[in-house]
């Protein structure tokens, strides 16, 4: 266990990385303290028996206790015994990948990591990756947990089935533990799990706050299409709380109300932000449907949409309508197949293995990518002290962007970076970080 909000920065000439096999009084009596004074500087470490990589603050002895320890004594301890070292760097990581691999999506995210792995290698760092097949079950990954104690860093499993034994095998041996696919909440007490992709509760009140923090000035309408959708729903109830905290209850809109229930919850002189209930392609289309007919009758209401992550895979034939609707969509990840730098990629890709990436948006191989080079190259460069200065990594992603915070009712990590990719009336497509 990692420890967090204790001014880590500022005393890690002080700390201590728990091996196997040492206790409280080995590790007091090495640095020449008392059991007792050790244990009341590390109140958050409950265990008796400490694990492997747990980090311990290491106590300046008192003036007391100093006069009353022979310098013989302390030297003979510490000659006998060398306390592990906080590791400020890396050099050598083992990293594993604990994944479906006859799922073509979970091979082309290992081969989105493999080549970010290249990458990091080229800056002289050395990798030893370790790949196993998950499959769907436990019997498949039980000979491999005892197997899991040796690296720095595990990605996987994506099945929640899966997640238990996993999560508490790293836990137990100190292994980092990066969820590239689960989506649901956050795992308690695992303080080196990291979820990639936040549950959409999560995402959404992250983008509704960042919303009011640029545009409170909107009047926002809630529509409502009358479907039971978690994410739709999450969305709508995340905004509705906003805006009633900071400008007052939004107005609500039933999506086939007729010409003047739409009116009636449109503001004329202002500009209107309408958030639909719904991640479903059909109710976006009625909504749609609904609003041009609107603005053809009213010409002179502006009006924006804001929707779910489900949007972007409507791009290609909704474009133009996202245009025309000043479109707002939330997203954690955003991927432009006519940049540069990711034909670039794909070019490489295709090298490298023989075939084209498959067109599922996010995509595979890129979110492979973006997660591995991010913790390959932060963990690798900043050791330990990852937890704590991960905020110091500097971000070029290909799709994904990472900001993890530890979660409020948990001390696992969760990925609450959000953006909103804004589809302009005058034909641009921009990124609102």
């Amino acid at each position: 266990m990692l420890l967090f909000g204790q001014g880590l920065l500022s005393t890690l000439d002080n700390m201590h990385s728990v091996v196997k096999g040492e206790t409280w009084e080995s590790i007091a009596a090495s640095y020449g303290i008392p059991p007792e004074e050790l244990r009341s500087a590390n109140l958050d470490v409950k265990s008796e028996k400490l694990k492997k990589g747990t980090l311990l603050i290491i106590p300046k002895r008192s003036s007391a206790h100093a006069e009353t320890l022979p310098n013989t004594s302390l030297q003979s301890v510490t000659d006998a015994y060398t306390p592990s070292l906080i590791r400020t760097a890396i050099p050598n990581l083992k990293v594993g990948v604990l994944l479906p691999l006859t799922d073509k999506r979970m091979v082309e995210f290992y081969r989105g990591l493999l080549m970010a792995a290249d990458s990091v290698r080229k800056s002289g760092i050395n990798l030893d990756i370790y790949a196993w097949d998950s499959g769907t079950t436990m019997t498949k990954i039980e000979p491999v947990l005892p197997k899991l104690g040796d690296l720095d860093i595990l990605f996987g499993p994506a099945l929640a089935v899966q997640l238990q034994p996993v999560a508490e095998t790293c836990r137990e041996q100190g292994v980092r533990l990066v969820l590239p696919f689960f989506s649901g909440q956050p795992l308690e007490d695992y303080p080196l799990v990291y979820n990639a992709t936040a549950p959409s509760s999560i995402l959404y009140a992250a983008a509704a706050k960042k919303m009011m923090t640029y545009y409170a000035d909107k009047n926002y309408v809630i529509v409502y299409s009358g479907n039971i959708d978690n994410k739709g729903k999450n969305l709508a109830e995340a905004f509705t709380k906003n805006v009633t905290q900071r400008i007052g209850s939004p107005k609500t809109l039933d999506i086939n109300g007729d010409d003047l229930a739409y009116e009636s919850a449109l503001n004329m002189s202002g500009e209107n932000m309408l958030i639909l209930d719904d991640s479903n392609v059909r109710s976006l289309n009625i909504l749609l449907s609904h609003l041009k007919d609107f603005r053809k009758a009213h010409p002179q209401y502006r009006i924006s949409l804001m929707g779910s992550t489900e949007w972007l895979d409507e791009t290609q034939t909704l474009l133009p309508d996202f245009f025309a609707f000043d479109t707002y969509i939330i997203s954690p990840y955003y991927y432009n197949m006519l940049d540069n730098k990711a034909r670039q990629f794909e070019q490489t890709y295709m090298k490298n293995f023989g075939t084209s990436m498959l067109r599922n948006n996010p995509r595979f191989a890129v979110h492979g990518f973006d997660l591995g080079y991010y913790f390959l190259k932060g963990i690798s460069s900043l050791g330990d002290t990852f937890e704590q200065m991960q905020g110091s990594i500097q971000q070029e992603p290909y799709q994904n962007w990472y900001h993890f915070e530890r979660c409020a009712s948990a001390l696992s990590f969760s990925n609450n970076f959000v953006q909103f990719v804004h589809y302009t009336p005058e034909n641009k497509i921009e990124l609102i970080r």
